[in-house]
């Protein structure tokens, strides 16, 4: 099973999106990405969801 912050990366790539862009979609800052793939920072409750359902439609392995 992947990592969280493989798994990403891997939804970014998988998608096309900058960390700008994955950014915007999860509603947090560029920052927060960064922190995320970096060193697999865990995201909120909130952001946790919202990446779970990205997850799912991009095909990527949930945690």
């Amino acid at each position: 099973m992947k990592q969280f912050k493989e798994k990403v990366k891997a939804l970014r790539v998988k998608r096309g999106w900058s960390q700008e862009d994955l950014a915007r979609e999860v509603e947090v800052s560029l920052s927060t990405i960064q922190r995320w793939e970096a060193r697999g920072a865990n995201p909120t409750r909130l952001a946790r969801r919202e990446l779970k359902r990205l997850f799912n439609e991009a095909g990527i392995e949930n945690e």
